[in-house]
Parts: structure tokens; C-alpha cells; sequence
């Protein structure tokens, strides 16, 4: 009759009972035209729909089988309507087709597969940390703790790691505590897997998680969360403002502007390395816990060097607040929180946590103390401490279940960190994984294991590893005869690139990374098995590219650059957790959105050429009377497609040229044109900075910047790129010139002017790249700019920032030189 095993009716029952739930939530948060979290819910409604007919399809159940074809339709429909923003139409879809059809299926499935026994027998629950046995991670009171709230709740623990896995039998080897003692067995898979949810994860791990519920996800570190919180901006009011360390300048600009900071690593436990600095006059006090350093400038910029700078972006300077009792100890408030039996947040403990008088920090493994909350806050606070202990508990609850919707609903346990300011406002310090439990082992266990339990027996499994793609020519391990590649433990770095775009590059990588004494390999989105998660992977060796199935790398330089596009989400999504070397979206970054952002900045008055984004025809020709001569070019898309130089020959004349297309207009004619221009998309018009050689040639120039192994932004190469003669602007094409940068402004310019020239374009290309990084929050390594000098005074100006894959033929060694070793950095960086 049935091909389905027990455990797996049991699971695909509760997924139905999920998704209805979900799909119920869907239809809420579409009548409030909530996009963005809809959107959101849409997706695991999608992927949990996904999992249940693959379940089925794989193990040749036929039954239902029309009614989730119908299911499938309505869920293709809502997404139809979804892009389109009619929730209207959505709401009818929902109430008419969808929910019902859900049910239906439920009830149908129900009566066939409802009668299980897997209740008879007791959960077992793995407790896991990828690199050790956790018995040699955890406390020993945590240990305790959860052994005797598992024999309180009648579920069996085994505690193992990664290397006691044996996919091929389905069975760990793990330590687990019976009749009073210690015993190593050897047991199947256990029903479900409470684990260290931090980290990169292992193949074990994607593995693992494919098959077993797992309790833990990563929230990420102190600057994810926040970038988090102000995207969706619901409770972003509570962050304390903060920056990135990058170089001194931020820090010093930091304490110029706050006079107070704190530094606190951004991958950073217990308190551990937080410093808070005071500017005092010409000198700095930085307090570590209890002591005090005065130092001078110079000794406090070689500090920063050596401790803040040591990794860069590896900490942040906070904004101090002022959170101290009545007797002048530091306190915060820890929220620890997780969920239930019943999959729902409770407040495992509230507590203030209390440093002595001469500390910075109120953290318990400092020698700090604690108390109950409530009796704390009426103490400080007086009357309005009832009101606050009221308030800040609710807080807790509704932060936590924020942010576990921002994650896809499958956070389990978060410690908070919150104060009260001085003048009373709730601030939110940061949220951790994990949170430690010292004094409350007992109360954390009774909810980690009655969590474990819930989801083993509903069969809930937050997997964010299950989508695969359906690609003709899909790499699969299992049916390959290529050889494995043996490889040490050196950092394995993957490019991933696209099919077509095998060339110098990789074998200048390949070079490198011999020389940095790193395993490196090339693979496309067709070399993923997402399965086994493996990868075809080529090898240089003897001047040929070798395949080999190898593990996924530690660290990713990107050449794809495809994120965000549609059909290859899901190779980022599979490869999450791995550094990649640029995080931005592959697609054309609004030229508009940059030249606002940069402008905001008031940093770069003096090199942005005059612009406006044009609404008419009209905004179009008041350009071109105010400055002669003009650019108009498209919003979104590349420098070359669409520019248009405009320049007004005589009273009812104009000069246009796109390319090597040269057109004379009279006004009427060149309005008309300009309409039907207008009517292909957004355009900004620009100034036109004359920018030509003694030869009347146009010309800009190209500065190529990389992160090298320090994580700091390098030049690769400057360069002067040269049209041809009777162009209007400076795009190479075949009859195009790249010259190299100090002989071409030494031919154009006085050689007092070009060597000047030169030392002003590296400071003004490392300029616009921090300004430019310090405003978005993905990670960039890689930027082009392309920058104008106006010829009658020799003033530089900024044409272009390119966010993509920018020209490198004839350099791509001098850009594997610092790929590779920022994609090493990125690796050490995440171990």
C-alpha cells in the first residue's frame, strides 16, 4: 500500500499543520499589506509545500496527488499576485483555494496515514557540537542538568560530534548516561538534535540537518542583528549607535563626536576584550574592566593598531550609555529567553546584572553580582520601577518574537541585553546565542529539552538546506567516477565562477594560491551536488585543469557575482554560512541611489559632478542652458549602454551622440526624441566634464581597487583609458586605448601637475571607496571608479562607481594577488 515509513507520515502530518498555521498568518499579514514579512512567510509556506511533495514523489506515493497539483496552482497564482502587490486578489485566493485545499488534503491524509505509534516509544535527543563531544564543551552543571531534565521528561540523550557520524548506516557513536554511569554506544540517528548553533557548518552539519530536526540557529554576530533591526526598522529605536572599526580616523571622528565609547569585538563572549575610552584633552583613558591606561595620542593610535585594527572590522565603537545604580556600579538587564513544549517564548530568567564600582562592566563573569529584577528596579527606580519591570519583561517577549519571525521562525533561545538609559529610555546592547546560564542551568534545561521533545514529536524541521535546483547536468557524487581530492588541512578556496568564464584569472588564482600555500579550485553552479554537498571541483595541475570531488570550501572569491538573481538563489543560499569575498547583488546598482548617498555624505562635495535625475523633457534642456554641454545616461545599467552626450551648437541647433552614433537636431526634433528616450526608463543628467588629451581625445581614468590579506582596500591598477578621436566621452572600445597612468599625465599635463595628479587620484579613488563602503552593509571587495579631470584646470571628479565585475584583461595577475589572499583573511577570519 504505502512506501511511507511511520516517521515520516508523522512529519508530513505536521507540516500540513504548520502550514496552515503559516498560511493563516499569510492571509493576516496580507490584509495589513505588510509586503516585505509577507513575502517572507510566503517563502517557508513555498518550501514547506516543497518538502511534502518531494517526501511523497520519492517514495512513489500517488495518493492526493491531484489535490496538491491543485494546491500547487494556487501557490503559483498568490505568487503572481505577490509581484503585482494585489492583495486583494490574494485575500480571495487564500480564503477561496488555498486554505481550503490545505485542509482537504490534511483530512484525506489523515484518514490513511493518521495511526502512528512512534508515540510509544521514548524521543531521543542528540545533543551536538560539530568539532567535540559537547561533554568536553559544556559545563559540567549544564551536563547535569539536561541528563537529569531528560530522564525527567523520559528522553533518552546522546552526546556526540561530527566525527561520530556514519552516514552509511544512519547511526552516531555517542556517549549517553544510563543506570548511573557513563556508557559509549552505538545508536540510529536520534529523532532530533540540540546543537551549538554557531559557526561555519561542516558538511556534517548541511548533512545532518537535512535529515534530523536540529533546535539552534545562528542569529549572527554584533552587526548582523542591528543591520537586521534597522532594515525592518520595528524596535530599531532601541540600538545603541555604533560604526565599524575600519581605520583610526573612525574612532577618532567617534570620540570627537560622543567623547565616551565603548570597543567591544563583534565575535566577542563574556565580556571579554570591551574596552571603554574617554578623550581627555590631548590624551585617552581606556578602562579594561578595573584598569585604567592614560595614554597619548601616538601610543593610543599604536594600540588601536594592535588591538582594535589587529583584524580589521573585527570590532566596533558603541555610543556609552550611562547605565549605572544609585552607588555607582555598571548593571545591565540579561532576558534569557527560549521556547517551550509548546514551541512558544518564555522567559527562562530576568535578571540585572551588577559590576563593582571600579569596572566598566556588569557582566557576572567578571566579578559582577545579581539579584531579582524587580526588587533591583524598585530600589533605583522607585515607584516607576514597578512599570518598568513590567514593561521591560514584555519587551523581552515581543523583541525575541520579532526577531524569530525576521528569521524564518527558527530561533530556539536568545539572551538579551538591555538598560535603561538615563533619561529612561529601554536600549538594547546586543543579543546573543547561547547566552550563558551559570545559576539558572536548571530552569534553561527543562525548556532545551521540552523544546527537543516538541519538535521531535510534531516532526518540525527548520530546514534552510532543502531547496535544490533543478539543472540539466546537475554534478552528482554518487553516480561520479572522478577521483576524490586528497587534500590537508590548509584552507581549501573555492571560485565559483560561470562556465564560460574559465580563463586567465583562474590560473593566476590557481598560481597564487600555490605560493600562499592554500588549496584552491574553480567550480560552477552545474558542479554543486547539493545532496551529497559536494562539489566537482578543477585543479591546476601540469598546466591543466584536473576534476575532483572535493567538500566545500572555507572561504569563496565570487566571479559569478550573481546574488539576488533570480535562479541562483539558491547556490548562495546552499553556500550560506561560507565567507564569500563580496556580498553585494549581481544586478546593475542604481547610479541615482549612489550619487544621493555619497552626496548625503557631505564628503565628496567637491568631486561629484553636478547631476539630477530627469522627471521631463524640460528638466533635460534647463541642463543643457545651464551648463552647454551635458551627459544623460540611464539610471541602472552600464557606463557605455544608453550615455548620450548633448551639447547646444548654435540658438536652434544641438549635437547628440550615443556611441558612435552623431545625430544634428533642431529643438522640435531633438524634444521629440528625447520623449521617446524618457519613455524606456529612469535618466540623470549630468555636467559634462571636458576631459580630453593634447590630441583633442577623450579620455578617464580607470582605478581598479581590491581588499588584499589584511582586509584593507589596495590599488590594482590605474590606468588611463583613451577613445578614439571623434568620440564625445571617454568609453574604449576595439579602437580604444589603455596606457599606463604616470607617462600619459606626464605627456598631457606638466610633469610638476602629473606627479601631483597622480598622488591626488589615490587619494581621492581610497576616499570615495571608504565612503562608499561605510554606506552599505554588505561586504565589497572589489570596486572600479572612473574618474574625469577637467582639462582647463586639472580637477578630478568622479564619473562612475562599478560594484560588478570590472574589466582585468592584461592585469589579472596583479587581481589574483590580492583575491586570494583576502579570501585567506575571510577564512581565518570565520575559524
Amino acid at each position: 500500500m504505502s512506501k511511507l515509513k511511520d516517521n515520516q507520515a508523522t512529519q508530513i502530518l505536521n507540516i500540513m499543520d504548520t502550514l496552515i498555521e503559516a498560511t493563516e498568518h499569510f492571509a493576516q499579514l496580507v490584509k495589513e499589506k505588510e509586503l516585505y514579512q509577507s513575502i517572507q512567510i510566503f517563502s517557508s509556506i513555498v518550501d514547506g509545500f516543497d518538502a511534502i511533495n518531494k517526501v511523497l514523489t520519492h517514495s512513489q506515493v500517488n495518493d492526493n496527488q491531484l489535490q496538491r497539483e491543485k494546491i500547487e496552482q494556487a501557490i503559483l497564482m498568490v505568487a503572481r499576485e505577490l509581484e503585482k502587490g494585489h492583495f486583494i486578489k490574494i485575500s480571495e485566493i487564500l480564503q477561496f483555494t488555498l486554505m481550503p485545499q490545505l485542509r482537504k488534503l490534511k483530512r484525506e491524509f489523515a484518514e490513511v496515514y493518521g495511526n502512528d505509534n512512534q508515540s510509544e516509544r521514548p524521543i531521543t535527543i542528540g545533543i551536538y557540537h560539530s568539532q567535540a563531544n559537547p561533554r568536553q564543551v559544556y559545563p559540567d552543571e549544564r551536563i547535569r542538568a539536561l541528563v537529569q531534565e531528560g530522564e525527567r521528561q523520559g528522553a533518552k540523550l546522546l552526546f556526540f560530534c561530527a566525527d561520530d557520524v556514519d552516514f552509511n548506516t544512519e547511526q552516531v557513536t555517542a556517549d549517553t548516561y544510563t543506570n548511573h554511569k557513563w556508557q559509549r554506544v552505538t545508536h540510529a540517528f536520534p529523532d532530533v538534535i540540540n546543537n551549538l548553533g554557531v559557526g561555519i557548518r561542516s558538511r556534517v552539519d548541511r548533512k545532518l540537518r537535512r535529515m534530523i530536526p536540529f533546535t539552534s540557529f545562528f542569529v549572527g554576530n554584533k552587526f548582523y542583528l542591528p543591520k537586521k533591526l534597522v532594515t525592518y526598522r520595528k524596535f530599531a529605536n532601541l540600538l545603541v549607535f555604533f560604526k565599524v572599526c575600519t581605520d583610526e580616523t573612525i574612532v577618532h571622528d567617534f570620540l570627537k563626536e560622543n567623547n565616551k565609547a565603548v570597543l567591544k569585538p563583534i565575535l566577542g563572549r563574556q565580556g571579554e576584550r570591551i574596552y571603554f575610552v574617554q578623550k581627555k584633552g590631548n590624551h585617552y583613558s581606556v578602562w579594561e574592566h578595573d584598569k585604567e591606561h592614560i595614554m597619548g595620542r601616538s601610543k593610543f593610535n599604536a594600540w588601536l593598531h594592535q588591538v582594535v585594527l589587529k583584524k580589521k572590522g573585527s570590532y566596533i565603537i558603541q555610543r556609552y550609555i550611562h547605565s549605572r545604580t544609585r552607588d555607582d556600579r555598571p548593571y545591565d538587564i540579561r532576558a534569557h529567553v527560549q521556547k517551550n513544549g509548546e514551541g512558544k517564548w518564555v522567559l527562562t530568567k530576568i535578571y540585572p546584572r551588577i559590576g563593582n564600582k571600579n569596572s566598566i562592566l556588569s557582566n557576572i563573569s567578571k566579578g559582577g553580582k545579581t539579584e531579582d529584577l524587580e526588587a533591583f528596579l524598585e530600589r533605583e527606580f522607585g515607584e516607576i520601577g514597578k512599570a518598568y519591570h513590567k514593561k521591560i519583561r514584555q519587551l523581552a517577549i515581543d523583541l525575541t518574537w520579532h526577531l524569530d519571525k525576521l528569521h524564518g521562525f527558527v530561533l530556539d533561545e536568545l539572551g538579551l541585553d538591555l538598560a535603561i538609559d538615563e533619561n529612561g529610555r529601554f536600549r538594547l546592547h546586543e543579543v546573543n546565542n547561547g547566552p550563558q546560564s551559570t545559576y539558572h542551568e536548571t530552569e534553561r534545561a527543562a525548556n532545551t529539552i521540552a523544546y527537543a521533545i516538541y519538535l521531535a514529536k510534531n516532526g518540525i524541521v527548520h530546514n534552510d538546506l532543502q531547496k535544490q535546483p533543478m539543472i540539466k547536468g546537475q554534478f552528482n557524487a554518487r553516480t561520479s567516477n572522478l577521483p576524490w581530492a586528497e587534500l590537508d588541512n590548509r584552507y581549501r578556496i573555492g571560485m565559483l565562477v560561470d562556465e564560460k568564464e574559465v580563463d586567465q584569472l583562474a590560473v593566476a588564482c590557481a598560481y597564487v594560491a600555490h605560493y600562499e600555500n592554500v588549496h584552491f579550485y574553480y567550480f560552477t553552479p552545474k558542479d554543486i551536488d547539493f545532496n551529497e554537498m559536494l562539489i566537482r571541483g578543477y585543479f591546476y595541475e601540469n598546466n591543466e585543469w584536473v576534476a575532483k570531488i572535493v567538500d566545500y570550501p572555507d572561504a569563496i572569491y565570487d566571479r559569478l557575482r550573481l546574488r539576488g538573481i533570480k535562479g541562483y538563489n539558491v547556490i548562495y543560499e546552499e553556500l550560506e554560512g561560507i565567507p564569500f569575498t563580496n556580498e553585494f547583488c549581481g544586478n546593475s546598482i542604481s547610479k541615482l541611489e549612489v550619487y544621493d548617498k555619497l552626496q548625503a555624505t557631505g564628503k565628496l562635495d567637491d568631486v561629484l559632478i553636478p547631476y539630477q535625475k530627469v522627471d521631463r523633457v524640460r528638466d533635460i534642456f534647463r541642463s543643457i542652458q545651464e551648463y552647454e554641454k551635458i551627459i544623460l545616461k540611464p539610471e541602472v545599467g552600464s557606463f557605455v549602454r544608453g550615455v548620450h552626450f548633448i551639447s547646444k551648437v548654435n540658438r536652434n541647433e544641438y549635437f547628440v551622440a550615443e556611441g558612435e552614433n552623431k545625430h544634428h537636431y533642431d529643438e522640435m526634433m531633438l524634444n521629440k526624441y528625447l520623449k521617446d528616450l524618457l519613455k524606456k526608463g529612469t535618466f540623470i543628467v549630468q555636467k559634462y566634464i571636458e576631459t580630453r588629451t593634447i590630441d583633442g581625445q577623450p579620455f578617464d581614468i580607470r582605478v581598479h581597487m581590491m581588499k588584499d590579506g589584511n582586509g584593507e582596500w589596495s590599488f590594482v591598477n590605474n590606468y588611463p583609458r583613451i577613445g578614439i578621436h571623434h568620440a564625445s566621452i571617454s568609453i574604449t572600445r576595439e579602437e580604444g586605448y589603455i596606457g599606463k597612468i604616470y607617462g600619459f599625465l606626464k605627456r598631457n599635463f606638466a610633469e610638476k601637475i602629473a606627479r601631483e595628479l597622480e598622488s591626488h587620484i589615490e587619494e581621492l579613488a581610497l576616499k570615495v571607496t571608504h565612503t562608499f563602503e561605510s554606506l552599505y552593509e554588505k561586504r565589497i571587495s572589489e570596486l572600479a571608479l572612473d574618474l574625469a579631470i577637467d582639462r582647463k584646470d586639472a580637477k578630478l571628479y568622479l564619473i562612475e562607481i562599478n560594484v560588478n565585475k570590472p574589466g582585468i584583461v592584461y592585469y589579472e595577475f596583479d587581481v589574483a594577488r590580492h583575491a586570494i589572499p583576502y579570501a585567506i583573511y575571510l577564512a581565518e577570519s570565520y575559524n
